[in-house]
């Protein structure tokens, strides 16, 4: 009688198991993950080091808007041997009008400014954001490569939304 109980605990515990593996790989997947950002390209929004809680969900319900920070595969046009998503600030959605002149940026001739963004030191554009892609640009504007530099990101690439920095706990917040 003993074997039998040691070893319907032990069936029970590995389905258990199985069970956790599945469901944590299935929202891994679908709906949220943990990002790490290897580079101050965000600065001082998010720092190189930090870590990210990301809703990929999100996206399934609704479209990428105007100041998301978006995580995104890197085009291979961009960086064919980049394995690593990137993150940055959608800034330009399809069919607005970019431009960075005099340390600001202008989407469709109005000032957008982001508070925590680093004046750009830069001139760009005008452009116009093409269908089926976006403009993204990192917050540390100078030190960043973004699209100022390699230009549109389609939208396909865009996989979920940093929500906010989880660790070091110090610069533990919500992103907006």
């Amino acid at each position: 009688m003993v074997k039998k109980n040691f070893w319907s605990t032990v069936s029970e515990f590995l389905v258990l198991l199985i069970i956790a593996y599945v469901l944590a790989l299935g929202i891994r997947t679908f709906v949220a993950e943990r990002r790490d950002v290897p580079t101050g390209s965000m600065e001082p929004t998010i720092h190189a080091g930090d870590s990210l809680f990301t809703v990929k969900a999100i996206y399934y319900f609704r479209q990428p808007q105007r100041g998301d920070i978006v995580v995104f595969n890197v085009p291979k046009r961009v960086n064919p041997n980049q394995a690593y998503p990137w993150v940055k600030r959608l800034i330009g959605l399809p069919g607005d009008t970019v431009e960075v002149r005099d340390g600001k940026t202008y989407v469709n001739g109005k000032m957008y400014n982001v508070p925590t963004a680093r004046m750009p030191k830069y001139k760009f554009g005008p452009v116009k954001v093409k269908d089926g892609m976006y403009l993204v640009f990192g917050d540390n504007r100078n030190e960043s490569y973004d699209s100022h530099y390699w230009g549109f990101l389609p939208q396909e690439e865009v996989f979920a939304k940093a929500v906010c920095v989880i660790w070091p706990i110090k610069h533990i917040k919500i992103l907006n």
